[in-house]
């Protein structure tokens, strides 16, 4: 398993980037692809790095052979929006680069949406799962194959799951990803997040992923 920091996965970023032999290998296994790829988006501070690190420790746990999580490759700044990158597979793999063709796309804070346009960006054989009560063609998602939705900011609220006031939405919406893609455990995630935080925190954090799971909406596009 890897978890990189930031130096680090732009050193092996740029050296992939740099040879010829990277980008040939880099082709011919997205034409086999073996793994799921996964983007996390959020705004700084959000802690949409941290859930792709806890779900990459929830493979982990579930006996996963490759698992890669990187970070954007820019500052993040409080407030600015900031994406976590992750691949998940049975086999082992060694690739760090961004992702251009995910299969499932995460928002935590839907006020991105205008930004990051992902139906003009993104395949719609790709499952979205994003922190709002409203329905996919009110967020204007609907040409996407799969949309979980779950009111991940009221639930935290509701559970005073904060910080310094805000909602904390990282650890709530990990259940709307467990419940729409089951590519790892609602129990492997608390096992992740256990190991994370005090078990005071741990509790709260699951109360909140548990409630968000049972109240996922899943919509499939007809």
């Amino acid at each position: 398993m890897f978890f990189l920091d930031y130096k680090s996965t732009m050193k092996l970023y740029c050296s992939w980037s740099r040879t010829q032999r990277g980008r040939t290998f880099f082709t011919g296994i997205m034409e086999t692809k073996k793994y799921k790829e996964v983007i996390w988006y959020g705004r700084g501070g959000q802690g949409a790095i941290t859930a792709s690190q806890l779900i990459a420790e929830a493979a982990h746990i579930e006996g996963y052979k490759g698992i890669t999580t990187a970070p954007s490759f820019g500052a993040e700044r409080r407030g600015a929006p900031v994406a976590a990158f992750l691949r998940l597979s049975q086999e082992p793999i060694r690739i760090f680069s961004q992702i251009s063709d995910p299969d499932v796309i995460v928002v935590l804070d839907p006020s991105l949406l205008p930004v990051l346009k992902l139906k003009d960006r993104y395949n719609s054989s790709a499952t979205v799962i994003i922190n709002s009560r409203h329905k996919p063609e009110e967020l204007d998602l609907d040409t996407f194959s799969l949309v979980g939705t779950a009111d991940v900011t009221h639930v935290a609220l509701e559970n005073n799951l904060t910080m310094a006031g805000i909602a904390i939405l990282n650890t709530p919406i990990l259940g709307a990803f467990v419940r729409t893609t089951e590519l790892v455990s609602l129990a492997s995630v608390e096992k992740a997040v256990m190991k994370k935080f005090s078990p005071d925190k741990a509790q709260i954090n699951m109360l909140a992923a548990k409630i968000i799971y049972d109240s996922t909406v899943m919509h499939r596009r007809s």
